[in-house]
């Protein structure tokens, strides 16, 4: 059957399931191809109808799932199945990477409830990791201000929730602006830290919801 893997990026893996397919073999594929060593951490799912992931198990093959028989095209997706108490107990860059855009993805979709403030602060610690310095967007502050703008406004960093409490977006993209120049000199290491570590002290982090 045709498939659709979903990956953390938002980027696609396009590939034919054979039968005899196991999900623990597509996973190594997958974990392979992100060139992901801590594949351990990770799992497969499909999202059922109601809109609730469902795991594929490891030691099955996977079309012997009860999986969606439309569209023929199958959509699983890549996410972080087992978290970690700390990102200071994986050992890999790439793994940390992961599970920072699995968190921002979280955010953006409203699953992990925070407060304006935080996601504000978060908007702009992405955009630090992302982009460098926000002087460093131009050498002309009011440029540096639309790039920053435009930025905020391409990424997947402010949730509809948040958008809907405010009087504006761009009352919005102010108030993470205004963080994001706090952020300068922050190396890209330093700002996934950062983010990851406010992330880790929320106390639904981490909860899979059946």
């Amino acid at each position: 059957r045709e498939a659709s893997i979903v990956l953390l990026d938002e980027r696609r893996l396009e590939m034919i399931v054979q039968p005899r397919l196991y999900a623990g073999e597509l996973l190594d594929l997958v974990s392979s191809h992100c060139q992901l060593r801590e594949k351990e951490y990770f799992g497969l799912a499909v999202l059922d109808d109601n809109g609730h992931y469902t795991w594929l198990q490891l030691d099955r093959k996977v079309l012997d799932h009860d999986l969606p028989r439309k569209p023929q095209l199958l959509t699983i997706h890549f996410l972080v199945k087992f978290f970690v108490e700390s990102i200071s107990h994986l050992h890999e860059n790439k793994t940390v990477e992961h599970f920072y855009l699995q968190a921002r993805s979280l955010i953006f979709r409203g699953t992990l409830q925070v407060d304006s403030e935080i996601v504000f602060q978060l908007a702009a610690l992405a955009l630090q990791a992302q982009h460098g310095d926000f002087d460093g967007l131009s050498n002309d502050t009011h440029t540096s201000d639309n790039a920053a703008r435009s930025l905020i406004k391409k990424s997947p960093l402010l949730p509809a929730n948040i958008l809907k409490e405010h009087p504006s977006l761009t009352y919005c993209e102010d108030q993470v602006i205004e963080h994001y120049k706090k952020t300068k000199g922050q190396t890209r290491g330093q700002s996934l830290v950062n983010y990851m570590t406010i992330v880790e002290s929320m106390p639904t982090y981490g909860v899979h919801y059946f």
